[in-house]
């Protein structure tokens, strides 16, 4: 900028006999300068709100302290032939259970003094706007970390009470195709079962840790004409083979979530009637001055995780 004033200088008699006394020279010079604006707190934003994508949402329906309480039951038992004599005859059962989702209160707020304001407008900077988005992103971190890892009683994505746990029995990025095909259809063996008069708990979707889906997606099959692993195991799964749509994707989230530091996979049905994460919007109080500052408090209110359908649910360690 210096040397752009330099080089005007010289004309700048020229210029300010065409514009009259009000011209500045400075103000010429403003208008060469070239502002480029990077917000990241967009990108954030992204990140934050990534578990919108693998768990429905939906608000909370209460006050704090209040919730829902979901009664679940599940028929247990099995027929058997009979010889047309004799009492062993086999009994069903039913199996009851219940889980509270309490609402929960959180909050976050965001201050500025009447200097910061005085400077703000001075730049043309939108202070307020600024802040409340920086606000609202950190609301939105605590409801990630909800939503993955779980709070207190309250369980995570990928650490559910009561979710079945498979345990792979080989290292992918060693083993055979065979192998691997055996490790995955171990974890749908049991959805398939649970699912056979239950067709609303049945996965839709199996959610890879990145770190194995990189070794399926970067090993080749011999002699399949340029297959990945991957790439047999969406077609020859038991579920594919059952004419069952699973869509498979991958997470960097559940990397070494799995007992002891394994890599986990989430088998699941991705629908609001298996399982839904209840949070609301932050919802911000009118400005409160304090001394030479403004406050703006925000609140919002969570549940969490709530896993409806226990059966529609599966973790693979691998």
């Amino acid at each position: 900028m210096n040397q752009l004033l330099a080089r005007l200088t010289p004309i700048s008699g020229a210029i300010q006999a065409q514009v009259g006394d009000a011209f500045n020279m400075q103000n010429l010079v403003n208008l060469f300068k070239q502002v480029e604006t990077i917000n990241e707190t967009d990108a954030q934003m992204s990140e934050a709100t990534e578990y919108a994508k693998y768990i429905p949402t939906k608000p909370t329906n209460n006050v704090v302290g209040g919730g829902e309480v979901l009664k679940r039951k599940r028929g247990i038992g099995k027929g058997k032939r009979h010889a047309g004599t004799g009492t062993d005859i086999p009994l069903a059962e039913v199996e009851y259970d219940a889980v509270t989702m309490p609402v929960t209160a959180g909050t976050i707020g965001y201050q500025y003094s009447i200097l910061e304001i005085q400077t703000a407008m001075a730049a043309g900077i939108s202070l307020d706007a600024d802040k409340a988005q920086a606000a609202r992103l950190a609301a939105e971190k605590h409801l990630s970390d909800v939503a993955w890892e779980g709070e207190g009683a309250v369980k995570g994505f990928y650490n559910q009470s009561g979710v079945t746990v498979v345990t792979a029995q080989h290292d992918w990025a060693l083993a055979t195709i065979e192998e691997v095909l055996e490790d995955v259809n171990a974890s749908l063996a049991p959805s398939l079962t649970a699912s056979a008069f239950d067709d609303a708990i049945r996965p839709d979707t199996y959610l890879l840790p990145s770190n194995q889906f990189t070794i399926l997606a970067g090993r080749f099959v011999a002699d399949s004409g340029g297959k990945t692993f991957l790439d047999v195991i969406k077609e020859k799964n038991i579920f594919s083979a059952s004419g069952k749509k699973l869509d498979f994707s991958s997470i960097e989230r559940t990397n070494g979530k799995g007992l002891a530091s394994t890599d986990r996979a989430v088998i699941y049905r991705r629908d609001p009637s298996c399982i839904q994460f209840l949070a609301d919007d932050v919802q911000f109080l009118a400005a409160q001055p304090v001394g030479v500052d403004i406050k703006i408090p925000g609140h919002y209110k969570y549940q969490g995780v709530w896993l409806k359908r226990v059966d529609s649910m599966r973790y693979l360690d691998i």
